[in-house]
């Protein structure tokens, strides 16, 4: 890991652990949902984390008085190591159609746009007022850092709330695999360049079951196939 990443790690742990020790009622926080390196294949963005641990519980249960710069990734990519979850069925089923697809899966660097837990970015706010709101500013800064400082060679966001945040703007026009539906023609896979990198957007494994059927799910990984 070179120094700059390293400086990275530890700015966002000093960071994420002022705001959080804030208040006893503050979310927890973590980045990586797999090993952190330098120029992967494919970088995989989530908007954050769920669940409802709060920082101190999270410490109080590790033992620690604060989230050091080695302990802000799972060391392991989360999608194979937790098959079962709803958020890795439908990412597995896309990626594991094709042996190039299962190598980009294996080797891809894994990370949310905000690093604090909650069922939503937006909750944030409503829960914790200015802090949430500091919250979400600065993990949105430090993201945008971070995919300058690795260079990804592609990037694929899950759901449309993860580029938002980062104020990557989506649209129709950037269509590039759809379905139709009636007589409306909906998106599977759109596609921008962001800082240069292709970028994709897809929707939420987890949260949008008409678009992560079998078929459409086969679409988007012969789609993928082809373009990454």
């Amino acid at each position: 890991m070179n120094e700059k990443i390293s400086n990275w790690l530890e700015e966002v742990s000093n960071g994420c652990h002022e705001i959080a020790s804030k208040n006893e009622t503050y979310p927890d926080f973590y980045v990586f949902q797999s090993e952190i390196f330098e120029n992967p294949d494919l970088l995989i963005i989530g908007a954050n984390p769920a669940g409802v641990k709060t920082y101190k519980e999270a410490k109080e249960q590790k033992g620690i008085t604060k989230r050091t710069k080695s302990d802000l990734s799972s060391g392991k990519n989360m999608y194979l190591a937790n098959p079962d979850w709803a958020i890795s069925k439908p990412v597995l089923k896309i990626f594991n159609e094709t042996i190039k697809l299962n190598e980009l899966l294996k080797k891809a660097l894994i990370m949310n746009v905000v690093y604090f837990n909650s069922n939503q970015v937006s909750d944030l706010k409503i829960n914790f007022g200015d802090d949430g709101k500091k919250m979400i500013n600065f993990c949105k800064q430090k993201t945008q850092e971070f995919i300058k400082l690795v260079r990804p060679k592609n990037i694929i966001f899950l759901g449309s709330d993860a580029p938002k945040w980062l104020k990557i703007k989506f649209g129709i026009s950037h269509n590039v695999l759809t379905i139709k539906e009636g007589t409306k023609e909906l998106y599977l896979i759109q596609k921008i360049h962001f800082e240069n990198i292709p970028c994709y957007l897809m929707h939420h494994p987890s949260r949008n079951p008409k678009f992560n059927n079998p078929d459409n799910l086969r679409l988007k990984s012969e789609y993928l196939d082809k373009h990454l």
